[in-house]
């Protein structure tokens, strides 16, 4: 990918995150990039076209991130998830909700890209870490993994998907990292557990 393309792509889904999708046109994304419609059009054929390589970034950009956290070899797998929760937090903290909804209602390529990731990529995260973590003793080993997995997945789906809630009720950061710790509370070991509520009162005393 060209350097100016990246560039286009970062700032303009930071554009549709904070104003929404609907609202966003081509002309509004040239000016405030900066960039003629000529250069937009060189790389996008239309706004459905950005919208889609946009949310396509996003979910490459999340994903390689998620990685790095997971490749860490000096964390356990509580440790993995919360840390993976802290720093997804850190780019969905400016997320304008109406970006949901508007993103379901009107680019359903893009949306159906969100759920094809959360039923791939997210599942085999959580099948992964679940693995290990009771290799380490701190998941439970009467654990059905694959069951488990798509209860989280369940869960990641209330928190995408607009329809589960009212605009006004939608605060993107602090349910992600409730479903984090309600998911890992109903899986972990005593040790766990310990473990666990250690690292939540480091967190909320940060």
């Amino acid at each position: 990918m060209s350097e100016i393309k990246d560039k286009i792509l970062t700032e303009a889904e930071q554009l549709f995150m904070r104003y929404g999708f609907k609202s966003i046109t081509m002309d509004d994304v040239a000016r405030e990039l900066g960039v003629s419609k000529k250069t937009l059009y060189q790389f996008f054929t239309d706004k459905n076209d950005l919208v889609n390589q946009c949310v396509s970034h996003h979910l490459d950009n999340m994903n390689i991130l998620c990685c790095s956290v997971v490749d860490s070899k000096d964390l356990d797998a509580i440790s993995v998830l919360l840390q993976i929760s802290e720093k997804i937090n850190v780019v969905i903290r400016h997320i304008n909700p109406s970006s949901m909804f508007d993103l379901k209602k009107y680019f359903k390529g893009a949306w159906d890209k969100l759920e094809a990731d959360r039923r791939s990529f997210i599942k085999k995260l959580i099948q992964d870490n679940i693995v290990f973590g009771v290799k380490n003793g701190l998941y439970r080993k009467d654990l059905d993994v694959d069951l488990v997995s798509r209860i989280y997945i369940y869960l990641v789906s209330f928190l995408i998907n607009p329809d589960n809630y009212d605009k006004e009720e939608m605060d993107i950061k602090v349910m992600h990292l409730e479903i984090v710790k309600y998911h890992l509370r109903s899986i972990c070991t005593a040790k766990g557990t310990a473990l666990l509520e250690e690292k939540l009162l480091a967190i909320r005393n940060k």
